[in-house]
């Protein structure tokens, strides 16, 4: 996608954003709770990357073929409910796609249930393995599903797997109406794992869709995770940021929890129709096209991937959602 800003427009947004976000951002550093590093300590590089082979297994995830769509839906259902869950499915009624749903699973909060975070990634690829794009997200949310469901809860932790992503957000955008439709529910916000699998050490490897000096100048080598959100959205990152400072201190962020949303490239996720709802919403990606040279390519492969980068974001988003969601019980 090729981009042509304003930059003097841009230049002077920022500017303006940086001084209100002096006045309203900010997090109250997070303590290292052991009940919490114990729960999520059996995420690690190898069973991520267990998950992950055991997913590819399906082979291609095209929304546009009915047989591999439907194998994708049965094998993620089969694996949640192995943990507990009953799955929902949110049929998206598309001719053009016949068979797509979105796959949604609930840890109901004893306390305050209707309170609601979600933690989400879509499940489709181009037509090739996508391991990265969006294998590895899947295993985000799988892991971190894994991991509550054994524990007792406050509040509620859902969990969704979209469909339809590849051809316009179609399966979010879906899951976005439903939500509005429940008045009663109270929506918190949404963490989206999209791409959170590839690194690379080299200096000069990480591209960006534009950079100015002090305000949004991504780092040159991609050994980062991008934590994205718009203006509203900030708190989630900072509370993500807090989380990722008290469980993965070796994990190194790239904080742009409140501007990504002046940038049409920080809005190719599902993460957009929430935001466009005006519901809050943070994307933790490796950065795609700008880092990774597979993105969409055949080679878009499991060798390609770092498990310990991979690992490391997977416990810190589940302690952010366990210490949000409150331990009732200790594990």
């Amino acid at each position: 996608m090729n981009l042509q800003p304003d930059r003097q427009l841009l230049r002077s947004l920022f500017i303006l954003l940086c001084f209100v976000s002096l006045l309203c951002s900010g997090c109250a550093a997070v303590q290292r709770q052991p009940r919490i590093a114990e729960s999520i300590s059996s995420i690690t590089p190898d069973r991520c990357e267990q998950e992950l082979s055991s997913f590819l297994e399906l082979g291609s995830r095209a929304c546009w073929k009915q047989e591999e769509t439907a194998a994708t839906i049965d094998f993620l259902t089969r694996k949640l409910e192995s943990w507990g869950y009953q799955v929902i499915r949110e049929p998206l009624d598309l001719p053009r796609y016949p068979g797509n749903a979105n796959l949604i699973a609930e840890k109901v909060g004893q306390s305050e249930p209707n309170q609601i975070l979600e933690i989400g990634a879509h499940f489709d690829s181009v037509g090739n393995l996508g391991a990265d794009d969006n294998g590895s997200g899947i295993v985000g949310v799988l892991e971190t599903a894994r991991v509550l469901s054994t524990l007792e809860t406050g509040r509620t932790v859902r969990f969704c797997l979209y469909a339809c992503e590849e051809v316009g957000l179609l399966g979010s955008r879906h899951h976005v109406e439903q939500i509005l439709a429940e008045p009663d529910e109270e929506f918190v916000g949404l963490i989206n794992f999209e791409m959170i699998g590839y690194t690379d050490t080299q200096e000069g490897s990480q591209g960006a869709p534009i950079r100015i000096p002090f305000l949004a100048d991504l780092p040159r080598t991609g050994d980062f995770i991008l934590v994205s959100g718009n203006f509203s959205s900030g708190w989630l990152g900072n509370r993500i940021e807090a989380h990722f400072d008290a469980y993965e201190p070796q994990l190194k962020y790239y904080s742009a929890n409140r501007i990504s949303g002046f940038f049409a490239d920080a809005a190719r996720s599902d993460h957009s129709p929430y935001w466009e709802a005006g519901l809050d919403a943070i994307m933790l990606t490796d950065t795609a096209n700008f880092r990774n040279p597979h993105y969409h390519e055949d080679s878009d492969t499991i060798e390609t991937l770092d498990f310990e980068f991979m690992a490391r974001i997977i416990r810190a988003v589940a302690a952010c959602a366990i210490d949000w969601a409150g331990l009732s019980k200790a594990p």
